[in-house]
């Protein structure tokens, strides 16, 4: 009977525990770059970190693209993907504007963000145009999802490439916060609304069928 108490108040402080965590994305390093126009290159280095009251760290995983790789070999992703139904989950995700609330939802935290970007296109005009649009999405978004404003923290360049030809060279770092209490209640939202559906496709199933039975 101890133990079985013992084990209660464990997992209860688990659970409590998981709830009053933050989940950090440490991006690290991403780099992606087509000056090499044989072969594209890019690299990732992220850091998903779990912390107990954003304090103190529980979980910390490495991911790179080596690590990905052995990953995905292992578990065989790309034979799984191309198993699957991606018209059938397409149809279980929510529209565009649930996607929009669910992100609001997740009050995202922008705690540091570096970026250097290097675009250049075949068209002058469009480069420009393109640098122009970039620069002030980025700035709109930013503004979103910080909550207190450092200028060391938060740096961006936007670089137009005048060369006549199409070109991309991305270099850019950040740390993104999440509570996970927020990720709970979006999972639970997302998993009522998979039921709640499913539930009236076989209503509306049910009664076409009672029609079909009346005409007999």
């Amino acid at each position: 009977m101890i133990i079985v108490f013992f084990i209660l108040i464990f997992v209860m402080l688990v659970i409590v525990g998981t709830i009053f965590s933050t989940l950090n994305i440490r991006i690290q390093k991403l780099y992606f770059s087509n000056q090499n126009l044989e072969k594209m290159k890019w690299d990732y280095l992220v850091f998903l970190e779990l912390s107990l009251f954003g304090m103190i760290k529980i979980i910390k995983l490495r991911i790179d693209p080596k690590k990905m790789a052995r990953i995905a070999q292992k578990f065989k992703v790309k034979e799984k993907m191309r198993q699957m139904n991606f018209k059938q989950m397409k149809q279980n995700l929510p529209d565009k504007k649930e996607q929009i609330e669910l992100v609001k939802r997740l009050k995202i935290n922008l705690e540091e963000f570096h970026c250097v970007l290097e675009l250049g296109t075949k068209d002058v005009l469009i480069t420009s145009a393109m640098i122009a649009f970039l620069s002030s999405i980025l700035g709109i978004a930013i503004a979103r999802v910080i909550k207190k404003y450092q200028e060391e923290k938060y740096e961006y360049k936007m670089i137009p490439v005048y060369q006549n030809k199409n070109i991309i060279n991305l270099n850019a770092n950040c740390i993104i916060q999440v509570k996970m209490v927020h990720i709970i209640g979006i999972i639970f939202t997302l998993v009522r609304k998979r039921k709640e559906k499913q539930k009236h496709e076989r209503t509306s199933n049910r009664r076409s069928y009672d029609y079909s039975y009346e005409q007999y």
